[in-house]
């Protein structure tokens, strides 16, 4: 019956973990330079393609992005 015990009670202390876990990436401490990171490198992607003419400088992607 202490066996069953201990390894109940590892269960539950790793079911706690795995809920607790995912918690940290709600946080906006790290999800907005997450999100931050991924603009600029969105934008440098489309200053190059409006640089060698790809896309018209004018374009519906640019005003989706400043939005």
């Amino acid at each position: 019956m202490q066996l069953l015990d201990v390894f109940s009670f590892c269960l539950s202390l790793l079911g706690i973990y795995g809920l607790v876990l995912p918690f940290r990436y709600l946080l906006p401490r790290n999800i907005i330079p997450l999100l931050s990171l991924l603009l600029k490198e969105t934008t440098q992607l489309l200053d190059s393609a409006e640089a060698i003419g790809a896309v018209p400088s004018q374009s519906e992607c640019r005003t989706h992005l400043d939005r």
